[in-house]
């Protein structure tokens, strides 16, 4: 009931705004001011090679451009069903307003839900600087032996990474790379599960499944641990992943995990 009151109320801008909707009214019937030019979305021909439909994904998102504003447009409920962020997405476009990193997660996994050959899977890192901490997610991509990942960010680098990458290790070590090019230190790692291609799926995704620290192991253990998660991706479906790791948890005496408690209640304070 309260996800349709919010639509009828109009979108998030309009809610937070004090003028409301006469605020977009008057924008929208202004026909004095100039055109702003609002994306297309992308057409993906079954032709098309996988690394290029992931570029004109990546490349409409980065003409929505990233939200310097500091007013969020679009609540994003990560224990939602994975059927309701769908519909996030899809006003994400309608809207064609800045997203930030998490939303552009959400409208990652919308757009390439059509690329079922594509393993989908969240990654998400915090960092530190001077005593700040900061999160940042992307959605990392897995197809015919090679990792790469979609995403937005403040900065370039932080963001696309061409499908590519012969490991996931390899991948991880370039965005750790570019933290460091940044003066940021990277201090946990969380990799979500595979995300289902169904968008009626009332499933929610599993945002945590693996946790690494790169600071407090040693490079071996960190290709390892990756290769580990590479094997079950390859070899498992989420739903046997999620099982294998609930038997895993129960056998250790450990309560289940429920990774949608931090991040759904309350939006992040930094992100990259």
């Amino acid at each position: 009931k309260q996800w349709y009151q919010r639509r009828v109320r109009g979108t998030r801008a309009e809610a937070a705004h004090p003028e409301k909707k006469g605020m977009s009214k008057r924008i929208r019937g202004n026909l004095e001011l100039p055109q702003v030019p609002v994306p297309l979305v992308p057409t993906l021909r079954s032709a098309q090679p996988i690394v290029e439909k992931l570029w004109l994904i990546q490349k409409y998102m980065s003409e929505l451009q990233y939200d310097y504003t500091g007013c969020q447009f679009f609540e994003i409920r990560k224990n939602r069903p994975l059927c309701r962020l769908m519909e996030v997405a899809k006003t994400i476009m309608r809207e064609a307003l800045p997203i930030k990193c998490l939303e552009a997660v959400v409208l990652a996994i919308y757009l390439t839900s059509e690329l079922t050959g594509v393993n989908r899977f969240p990654i998400a890192f915090r960092s530190k600087f001077e005593g700040e901490t900061y999160k940042h997610i992307v959605l990392g991509v897995h197809f015919n032996g090679r990792f790469g990942a979609l995403g937005l960010s403040r900065r370039s680098t932080l963001m696309y990474k061409e499908l590519r990458f012969k490991t996931l290790a390899e991948l991880l070590h370039q965005y750790i790379s570019c933290y460091r090019d940044c003066c940021h230190t990277v201090d946990r790692i969380k990799l979500g599960l595979p995300v289902s291609h169904d968008k009626q799926s009332m499933e929610s995704i599993l945002w945590k499944y693996m946790v690494i620290r790169p600071g407090r192991i040693s490079d071996k253990d960190f290709t390892q641990h990756c290769d580990s998660f590479s094997r079950q991706l390859r070899g498992q479906t989420a739903h046997q992943m999620k099982y294998a790791k609930q038997s895993r948890d129960h056998a250790n005496g450990n309560r289940p995990h429920s990774d949608n408690s931090d991040s759904s209640k309350k939006p992040l304070k930094n992100s990259r």
